[in-house]
């Protein structure tokens, strides 16, 4: 079956994953004996059966593949190479894992497809980079991603796909297991508990009947509830002072036939003077109003020995200490290999890498000449792209490589080689 006809079935995302690693394999393994691939496009790719939809690249050695998978440098009227093999290798990949063609220029994969894995979605980008420069020598490690994301599915969907089992018996199981368990019948050896249960219940009824016969016989005196007394001499109010408010009146439980005496008002208590006014008499005086407002000032608030808001406004806040940034941790460089001379793209692949941090190459046995970084690209938290070139000076061996803060620290570098 043509790749094509493939794509346009219904397939799950496991089955999309497995085609992309076979994919990656082929194109690889083609790469690796010197081929070059002139018309890599669906139509000329032939894939097998469901279970090992492997990939057949013979048909795209010659021709000229549909404008859609075609690398920029190759629309420009470039030759086919490998790079571009590897371009149409990503359009392919973008396509079978989102099920539509990618567009030009491409859409983001994390964004067509938000399930993905950002790393695998990042490796699938990076084939599609317009400059051949940047993109992957090689699709290994595209590879192991897919092969990776896919063992993920089918360990998820497995269990799903396993229809529950109704548990039969054993053929050596003997059916009569039931017949085994007779119905319960009551045994004689019980008939004396009852007996004694049923004894036991007509003492207690005996027991209650006699007491309920002992206290009928005695009469107990009921006590008559107790009457309200009612108070006939209300209870003494003192006379307020001048200035001085009288308290409210208590409310006593008596009678509602004898109400209480209203509080006599304090001029009541002086005598009525005589019609003939006297002009020596003096007259009483007039309570005078609570001296408290007039004779005493206003107390003023005393100032607390508390900090004032201003005091505390003052006061600068505390803040947070600053959380530090994750370290970088370089966990693998992909080609493990490159070739002098010539340039070459190297993907640092790990975590918690920063756009800050620069790529420097490490002696490992010599100092490192003819050998330098020309440009590297912050992808992502997990991927920097690095492009090295090399002159025919470079002394072939094994190198380091390791990404450096602006403080100076370093990552744990890694090795790669330069050969001939």
């Amino acid at each position: 079956m043509k790749l094509d006809a493939w794509l346009r079935q219904d397939r799950p995302l496991a089955d999309r994953l497995l085609l992309v690693e076979r994919l990656a394999d082929a194109l690889n393994a083609a790469h690796g004996r010197g081929q070059t691939l002139a018309a890599l496009e669906p139509s000329r790719v032939e894939v097998g059966n469901d279970r090992e939809p492997g990939c057949d690249l013979s048909d795209a050695q010659r021709g000229s593949p549909a404008p859609a998978y075609l690398a920029p440098e190759r629309r420009e009227g470039g030759p086919p190479s490998q790079e571009a093999d590897v371009y149409a290798a990503g359009v392919i990949a973008w396509e079978s894992l989102v099920g539509r063609p990618c567009g030009d220029p491409p859409t983001p994969l994390a964004d067509a497809a938000p399930d993905l894995p950002q790393e695998l979605a990042s490796a699938v980008m990076a084939c599609l980079e317009r400059s051949p420069q940047w993109r992957p020598k090689d699709l290994a490690y595209l590879s192991q991603l897919a092969a990776a994301q896919h063992k993920v599915l089918r360990r998820d969907v497995e269990p799903a796909e396993r229809a529950p089992q109704t548990p039969r018996a054993s053929p050596r199981t003997p059916s009569r297991a039931a017949p085994r368990t007779p119905p319960r019948r009551a045994s004689r050896s019980q008939l004396p508990l009852l007996a004694a249960a049923l004894f036991v219940l007509v003492a207690a009824a005996v027991s209650y009947w006699w007491l309920q016969r002992g206290s009928g016989s005695r009469s107990v005196p009921t006590m008559p509830a107790p009457r309200p007394v009612a108070q006939t001499t209300p209870p003494a109010v003192a006379t307020p002072a001048p200035g001085v408010e009288p308290p409210a009146p208590v409310s006593v439980e008596a009678s509602p036939t004898v109400p209480a005496p209203p509080p006599t008002p304090a001029a009541s208590a002086r005598p009525t003077p005589s019609p003939t006014p006297s002009p020596t008499a003096k007259p009483e005086p007039t309570p005078a109003p609570p001296a408290a407002p007039t004779s005493q000032p206003t107390p003023q608030p005393t100032p607390q020995p508390t900090p004032t808001p201003a005091l505390v406004q003052a006061a600068p806040p505390a803040e947070p200490p600053p959380v530090p940034s994750e370290p970088a941790v370089l966990a693998a460089v992909s080609p493990l290999s490159v070739r002098r001379p010539g340039r070459t793209l190297l993907d640092l692949r790990g975590s918690g890498f920063r756009s800050d941090l620069r790529v420097r190459i490490l002696p490992l046995r010599e100092v490192p000449r003819g050998i330098t970084v020309a440009r590297q690209k912050w992808v992502n938290a997990s991927l920097v792209t690095v492009l090295l070139e090399l002159d025919g000076s470079v002394t072939p061996g094994a190198y380091a490589i390791a990404l450096e803060d602006p403080a100076g620290g370093q990552t744990k570098p890694l090795q790669f080689s330069v050969t001939k």
